[in-house]
């Protein structure tokens, strides 16, 4: 559960858990490229005091909180990270084991990924670092489609019930039924990082003589051995995956995903995760709608210099 009801922000001794130099950075980031942008947004949270320590959300160059709280955009390939966690649960599937797949690693055809056509292997881990398309259809196939969709909803996804075998494989991969809130891809971070546990999170810190944020669990998704092989995946995303050009050496995971967006007429980009990878301390959401696509624009470079700044905070 968010805390944060907006009207209340307009009263008197309302004090936030933003951190003003790390909500200066990000603003100062997406207004330089909201020109670009039909929509964007950086959250960033403290993940053992569940605050969010800046917030972020703009709607061209307007600031706009119903971006971060309200609006859903495609998960894209976000949507693998819960493929990955029922098939680590249900599948027993480990980091380094091998899965066979079909077709291009970005490929977007399902009837080639369930075929048996000129088949090769890659490990779990890389699959996911890459945001292998095949192998994660795969998976949903063997997951199952009540699981598949169980784990979504479990984990803060708004997913639609795939209706046969190339639905399913398709919502494996992230490419149908599945949407997000910048806000709720926040709480699928912070329950990661907290190793299955649902954990509150808040901007307001206190109201003076009224109300003192205190964190509390929610609930639990998945069992705890079930993080120490999840990170391994998001490690990989950094070390020789698709964060790599940006982040490589740096100790993050994360994952990323993109999509042409029907809904908004635009190309939505995302990158997630935590650091430092072994203990995370803090949680990010980096999400960007670029009017035309553009590849040197990445949500990656623009949540990098947070990450530059609270690395330094942590040594």
């Amino acid at each position: 559960m968010l805390l944060f009801p907006i009207l209340i922000l307009s009263l008197k001794n309302v004090y936030l858990t933003i951190d003003n130099e790390v909500q200066r950075i990000v603003d100062s980031i997406l207004i330089k490229n909201s020109k670009f942008y039909k929509f964007s947004a950086i959250l960033v949270s403290d993940i053992e005091k569940g605050r969010i320590i800046a917030m972020s959300c703009y709607e061209g160059s307007k600031f706009n909180y119903n971006v971060c709280l309200n609006e859903k955009f495609p998960s894209a390939s976000i949507f693998k990270i819960a493929t990955a966690i029922a098939s680590i649960e249900i599948l027993n599937l480990n980091p380094d084991d091998e899965i066979y797949y079909s077709g291009r690693v970005y490929s977007e055809k399902p009837y080639i990924w369930l075929s048996n056509y000129n088949e090769r292997k890659q490990s779990f881990k890389l699959a996911f670092g890459l945001s292998n398309n095949p192998v994660f259809g795969r998976l949903a196939i063997l997951v199952g489609s009540y699981n598949l969709y169980t784990y979504g909803k479990k984990l803060f996804f708004d997913v639609l019930f795939p209706q046969n075998d190339f639905s399913l494989a398709l919502m494996g991969a992230g490419f149908v039924n599945s949407k997000m809130r910048p806000i709720d891809a926040l709480k699928l971070v912070n329950t990661i990082s907290n190793k299955g546990l649902i954990k509150s999170i808040t901007i307001i810190d206190s109201i003076s003589n009224f109300y003192y944020y205190r964190p509390k669990i929610e609930g639990k998704v998945f069992e705890e051995e079930t993080f120490y092989k999840l990170k391994e995946l998001f490690r990989e995303t950094v070390n020789n995956g698709t964060a790599r050009k940006f982040l490589k050496g740096y100790d993050v995971g994360g994952k990323t995903g993109s999509l042409y967006d029907r809904i908004h007429n635009g190309y939505i980009k995302w990158f997630v995760g935590f650091f430092p990878v072994d203990n995370p301390k803090y949680a990010f959401v980096s999400m960007i709608v670029e009017k035309n696509y553009n590849r040197n624009f990445s949500p990656i470079a623009n949540i990098k210099p947070i990450i530059d700044y609270l690395s330094r905070a942590i040594q």
